[in-house]
């Protein structure tokens, strides 16, 4: 399968979801991706099948997380180690590393070394609270980084405890981010032969990923609250539940051209010309009467009822789906954002697809996540080592 990166190599020294993704994202678009992992274990991501029952055969998680990629064991602790990476190092383009800062120092796995083996290195590293500053030591992971980013700020329901967002969404926005810093420097790198070092953070990704309102705070020094949907500025811009639970989003942010479309989908053309709610000014000032309004009349219908008159307009909305239902889309699987894939272990199974789209050089997932060292073998053959050698590192330890 051609992809874009076809012929771009990557050692990928991460565990864990931020650095893993990042890569998965890079090896799904054609690039050679070898998992370093230690030898005494690999990635804990290994052993996540326990969140989902002990009985579950399929790892969902380490499966999502490192697709298209070969894993090699190896003990970087020793220098024979050492020197199997040092070796890939001469044909390799980027080294990924979410590991703690003094930790890859202490393997010799940092840019300085590295740099010097290849000059022409894009080394990236993923660090949880960032480079610099009095924290920049300090352990974090997915739920801290949310956290101390001000995204929960301006979630959520007024007066009630933070919400937490699930499904690691530090974790892969800053995936993200960190495949986005790669490629920038691989392109530095096609321009002008130039190496570099790429830094991104977990806490770094989520600053950016709430810039609107922190951007609205360096102006005009205000933060943003929560806002209580009952009581929202615009009825048109909020969520409703329907009489069999499920709810049905409404976004329209100037609801003013879609007014008189919405009274005749939502079967209140009795209001279109109520001066409460004749503009978006009206609507405003009355949103707190017309919300509970809206809450009868959409409580009044399941949700398919109200998707079948609404599938009939030009407005903007969407059923708030959870995964049972985003995995059964059919807009999912037309734009293939869920595929089928024959996986080697599992047979036919349903996988998630890419989010970008190019016409001539797609790529796809390339094939399943490694089984741990899968690949040692074939990757040293590779690197020129005889079988002798092979067998002697099995022997002592070292892969």
């Amino acid at each position: 399968m051609t992809g874009p990166l076809d012929g771009i190599c990557i050692l990928d020294m991460t565990v864990g979801q931020h650095g893993p993704v990042a890569t998965s994202m890079l090896a799904d678009m054609g690039a050679d991706v070898i998992k370093i992992e230690d030898r005494s274990g690999g990635d804990s991501g290994r052993y996540m099948t326990a969140i989902m029952g002990s009985k579950v055969a399929q790892n969902f998680y380490f499966e999502n997380n490192n697709r298209g990629k070969r894993s090699l064991k190896v003990d970087l602790k020793k220098d024979r180690g050492k020197e199997i990476i040092y070796r890939l190092l001469e044909k390799y383009d980027v080294f990924v590393t979410n590991f703690r800062e003094e930790a890859v120092k202490s393997l010799g796995m940092d840019y300085a070394a590295l740099s010097q083996k290849n000059p022409r290195l894009v080394y990236a590293m993923g660090y949880g609270f960032g480079k610099e500053g009095p924290d920049r030591r300090r352990p974090a992971l997915d739920l801290a980084a949310q956290a101390r980013g001000g995204i929960w700020s301006i979630s959520g329901e007024p007066g009630q405890p933070p919400p937490r967002i699930g499904a690691g969404m530090a974790d892969q926005v800053g995936a993200g981010i960190l495949a986005y810093g790669i490629m920038l420097a691989l392109f530095t790198r096609e321009r002008t032969g130039m190496g570099q070092e790429v830094n991104t953070s977990l806490l770094g990704s989520q600053t950016w990923l709430g810039s609107l309102s922190l951007q609205a705070y360096l102006f005009y020094g205000r933060t943003a609250s929560p806002v209580a949907r009952d009581k929202s500025a615009n009825p048109l811009w909020s969520i409703y539940q329907c009489r069999d639970g499920k709810w049905i989003c409404l976004a329209m942010l100037g609801s003013d051209p879609y007014w008189h479309e919405f009274c005749a989908a939502a079967e209140i053309e009795r209001l279109e010309n109520d001066p409460r709610f004749k503009n978006h000014v009206a609507r405003g000032r009355n949103a707190v009467e017309l919300i509970k309004i809206l809450d009868e009349q959409f409580g009044g219908r399941n949700r398919e009822e109200w998707v079948k008159r609404f599938n009939e307009t030009d407005l903007i909305w969407a059923p708030a789906n959870d995964y049972a239902e985003v995995a059964g889309d059919p807009q999912i699987a037309a734009n293939d954002y869920v595929i089928d894939y024959d996986h080697p272990i599992h047979g036919q199974v349903k996988m998630v697809g890419l989010p970008v789209k190019l016409s001539r050089t797609p790529g796809g997932v390339q094939r399943p996540a490694p089984e741990f060292g899968q690949h040692t073998e074939e990757i040293l053959v590779e690197l020129g080592y005889s079988w002798e050698e092979i067998e002697n590192f099995n022997k002592d330890e070292v892969t």
